[in-house]
């Protein structure tokens, strides 16, 4: 297994973003492989009262980099935009770093981590990132990932009743920019429309992904970013900021904060 990034450096990319930002950086836990130790991280930034409580996952999928450099344009622009708003950000960089540097979808033992939530025997990864998100609960979950396999963008998202698309917002900014988009009645085994996959009813409590997985513990409303891995780096992840800015707008306006308390019967 040779590796072809440096899971390291990008973390030492983080830490100096973080430092700029104002975000703290905390060690959730290690893992042994057969290519080395490697330390998993959590970041924080609070703004203002932190009245709206977010969730940026990113690096599940080691050969998905439009995640993790995204992010760290992210974390940059919430600094900069501190002072102006109210929200309590966790951000997880990469929650897969062996594959990260193997640049492989999988960890090193060909384990996809985003099917390990909520198993008896899981990846030591997924165990320390769920054993780090316990008893928490996000107003939004944004999952940033990408689809190697495509020439377009496409997202998923599930909401509760009431709660208004932030996904669709995302894909009409993203045409108003001539970027190409997913078109496809049917992604990844589920139904489409419009480069959006909208599933609903309920789900099982088994090899769950990380944003179903937050889903079924609280968090209302949740997207996930599939940027085209057919295109070069630096255009995903301007597709991908372009989503993040919808995400950013309602931030700036508070409306996570105004969402609706789904019922019982909504669950």
């Amino acid at each position: 297994m040779e590796k072809q990034r440096s899971y390291e450096k990008l973390i030492e990319r983080y830490a100096e973003t973080a430092r700029t930002a104002g975000a703290q950086i905390t060690d959730i836990g290690k893992i042994q492989s057969d290519i080395g130790e490697y330390t998993l991280y959590r970041m924080h930034l609070r703004c203002g009262e932190g009245k709206q409580r977010l969730c940026i996952s990113t690096g599940m999928h080691g050969d998905e980099p439009a995640g993790p450099e995204s992010l760290l344009k992210i974390i940059a622009r919430l600094g900069e935009l501190r002072d102006s708003l109210n929200a309590d950000f966790l951000f997880f960089p990469c929650d897969n770093p062996s594959g990260y540097e193997l640049n492989t979808r999988e960890n090193w033992q060909g384990l996809d981590l985003n099917r390990e939530f909520v198993q008896e025997k899981q990846a030591a990864e997924i165990a320390i990132v769920e054993n780090d998100l316990r008893g928490r609960a996000f107003d939004f979950t944004l999952d940033l990932h990408e689809d190697v396999d495509t020439y377009g963008m496409y997202l998923y998202e599930r909401a509760r009743k009431g709660y208004r698309s932030v996904a669709d917002s995302m894909i009409a900014e993203l045409r108003a920019r001539d970027y190409p988009i997913h078109e496809a009645d049917w992604i990844e085994g589920l139904p489409a429309s419009g480069g959006i996959i909208w599933p609903s009813g309920r789900l099982r409590k088994c090899a769950l992904p990380k944003a179903v997985f937050l889903w079924q513990n609280g968090s209302p409303h949740l997207v996930t970013t599939e940027s085209p891995g057919k295109l070069e780096l630096s255009t995903r992840v301007e597709m991908q900021m372009i989503c993040f800015d919808v995400v950013l707008k309602r931030l700036l306006a508070e409306e996570f904060a105004a969402a609706p308390v789904p019922s019982a019967a909504d669950r």
